[in-house]
């Protein structure tokens, strides 16, 4: 019986495949990382406008307070990720005016819009370079994330 002998062929197969395989692994690792930082960024929004939605009023029917506003949702940030994860979480709030109430015309309704930007450090090999943000080297991505919620505003002072 003759048997040829393939010394090494699997070896050189193992090379060409083994990096598209790993490749393979490192895109879906490296959305999921991805997916799960938008989540958290979206829930983060989320929570910040809600804070300030409810805050941002300081007597009944009165106007939005955005410097109050803004002071709120910064205390909220830091209760929500910490102080040293906060840093890198950047947030804008504007108020926009949706209409006047037709029973009462001194109360005016307003959305508050936070504009979230959120960092992911991106971590696995060419992939962090593939879905990162300019400059590139630096394997950051930056998620922006817009929420609007109407703020509150109670009609009648608390007896």
């Amino acid at each position: 019986m003759l048997v040829k002998k393939h010394d090494g062929q699997t070896v050189i197969e193992l090379m060409f495949i083994l990096p598209v395989f790993m490749m393979i692994i490192f895109v879906i690792l490296e959305m999921g990382n991805i997916a799960y930082h938008t989540l958290i960024a979206n829930h983060i929004s989320y929570e910040l406008a809600r804070v300030g939605a409810m805050v941002g009023v300081r007597k009944p029917s009165g106007a939005a307070d955005k410097s109050r506003i803004n002071g709120k949702m910064k205390e909220a940030l830091i209760k929500i990720v910490g102080l040293r994860k906060s840093q890198g979480i950047a947030f804008k709030a504007d108020l926009q005016m949706t209409g006047i109430d037709e029973q009462y015309k001194k109360h005016v309704n307003e959305d508050l819009i936070v504009a979230l930007t959120y960092r992911v450090d991106l971590s696995y090999p060419l992939t962090s370079y593939i879905f990162a943000d300019e400059p590139k080297r630096l394997g950051i991505k930056r998620i922006t994330v817009l929420t609007r919620m109407p703020v509150e505003r109670p009609l009648l002072a608390s007896q």
